[in-house]
């Protein structure tokens, strides 16, 4: 009888213990990450290209007088499916302060990129304020006309920190230029 509980009771704090870490890594849902809309539709957007970057500040990288320097960690891109969700692992998962989320940026030829913390305008940019763990919805807006490229490609520079060059897969930089047209070197301006 002894042996028994003790059995059950080992059973159930590893269940407990498998429950929380669940939790903790977001397996316990199949909640999307986002989901990616036409902004003028608000349908969703099959094959647009998530990027996300988790940096944390290294003082190897830049002295500690000069604040450090953040460094990317871990760099995850993913395709939306044809409900325009995005699902990266552990994106959303708890951290001690909100700056420790990754940085979400998402583009699609023939949208204009959007960013979890910035937003592109042709005259300046603004600072974005509706994306949250409780508002996951990405709304693209068209390609104006009139917008230059070349400036919308400093606002993917500045916001990826070029740091987009050292995904795996490549799928951002070649959903930007299609390999007909790329001249990476010129176009960042390195």
């Amino acid at each position: 009888m002894k042996q028994t509980f003790i059995k059950y009771s080992n059973l159930m704090v590893f269940m407990l213990l498998f429950q929380t870490l669940c939790f903790l890594s977001g397996c316990a849902t199949l909640k999307p990450t986002a989901t990616v809309i036409d902004d003028e539709t608000g349908k969703p957007i099959e094959g647009a290209v998530a990027l996300a970057i988790w940096r944390e500040n290294s003082t190897e990288a830049a002295a500690w007088f000069e604040g450090g320097k953040d460094i990317p960690v871990r760099i995850e891109e993913v395709l939306t499916d044809k409900e325009g969700n995005i699902f990266i692992k552990g994106f959303w998962n708890w951290h001690l302060i909100e700056r420790e989320y990754p940085r979400l940026t998402v583009y699609k030829f023939g949208y204009v990129c959007w960013d979890q913390k910035a937003i592109f305008g042709p005259d300046s940019w603004g600072t974005r304020q509706d994306f949250n763990k409780e508002n996951r919805i990405v709304r693209l807006v068209k390609w104006p006309v009139g917008i230059s490229s070349e400036e919308h490609f400093k606002f993917i520079r500045d916001v990826t920190n070029g740091d987009n060059f050292k995904a795996k897969d490549q799928l951002f930089n070649n959903e930007l230029w299609p390999k007909k047209n790329r001249n990476l070197e010129t176009t960042w301006g390195r």
